[in-house]
């Protein structure tokens, strides 16, 4: 079973009901010495311009059911990558374009019939650029930073007790990539992204984000629903300078009968098991 589709479409919702987006604003002093705290904690000299990962994946399609797997993940800014998983098979985009592999067989993604593994491919750079926004959040580069509260009513009830002892902010960003991001916008059209952040006291690290998209047309009407996603970074790692998160948690936001909610237990879980930040990779790496 090939589950990186699956993978892939839990890290956006479409919910009937979500958080309300907070006011945008410049400032706010409080908060901006939380944003600098955050950025000098897991901040390195160099950006990371790509990464040689491996992880273990968990998929829960619903409260019952789980898949494992495992995956290889090789990213080169700003959108070359090859995704392989433990059967073998590839997704890759690079200088050639878009291919699946499948033991020695490429096969070049053309025409009508490759739209769903190009969209995959679309969703795996996104996946990736997630991963370095959350191992480098100065990279973010907020328009506005303000105070945030806690989200108590959304959160699960395992995460109470830690987002009570968080430093919260809210952050008017771009940094981030939902898979509407991967969407054409009609002329005039426009996304907002706003973050929700959770930072340690002691470490100044993140430890939870909601992230919200909305997406508006020129005439400033909702073009479909918003998107979101709880991040719950469980772990982090000291990995080339930076901290970066060891065990990731993905929560879906359902409806109740009164107001929204996250999901108790995670839709998908990341652990990461190795690799580098700096790999010498060049766009050589991302050939069929």
């Amino acid at each position: 079973m090939n589950l990186l589709p699956l993978l892939l479409s839990l890290l956006i919702q479409d919910p009937q009901a979500t958080p309300e987006a907070p006011p945008a604003a410049n400032m706010d002093a409080a908060a901006q010495a939380t944003w600098d705290a955050l950025s000098k904690a897991t901040f390195a000299e160099a950006p990371v311009t790509a990464f040689d990962l491996k992880f273990h994946l968990r998929v829960r399609p619903d409260e019952i059911q789980s898949n494992d797997l495992t995956a290889h993940y090789r990213f080169l800014s700003p959108g070359f990558v090859r995704a392989t998983l433990e059967s073998g098979r590839e997704h890759l985009r690079g200088p050639k374009g878009d291919y699946l592999i499948d033991g020695d067989e490429a096969f070049k993604l053309v025409g009508r019939e490759a739209a769903e593994d190009k969209k995959q491919i679309d969703e795996a750079v996104g996946v990736a650029r997630n991963f370095l926004a959350l191992t480098d959040p100065a990279r973010l580069k907020p328009s506005s930073v303000l105070p945030g509260a806690t989200p108590l009513k959304l959160l699960p009830s395992a995460l109470l007790e830690r987002a009570r002892g968080l430093n919260w902010i809210t952050i008017t960003t771009d940094g981030f990539h939902l898979l509407s991001s991967t969407e054409k916008l009609p002329e005039g059209a426009k996304r907002t992204q706003q973050a929700l952040l959770g930072i340690s006291t002691e470490s100044s690290t993140l430890e939870i984000a909601v992230v919200l998209e909305e997406t508006f047309g020129a005439d400033g009407v909702r073009l479909r629903a918003p998107q979101h996603v709880l991040l719950d970074l469980q772990k982090t790692k000291e990995l080339d300078n930076f901290q970066v998160p060891r065990h990731l948690r993905v929560h879906q936001l359902i409806p109740t009968e009164k107001a929204a909610k996250f999901r108790d237990r995670p839709t998908f879980e990341l652990w990461l098991r190795g690799g580098t930040l700096r790999p010498q990779l060049s766009a050589d790496a991302f050939l069929p």
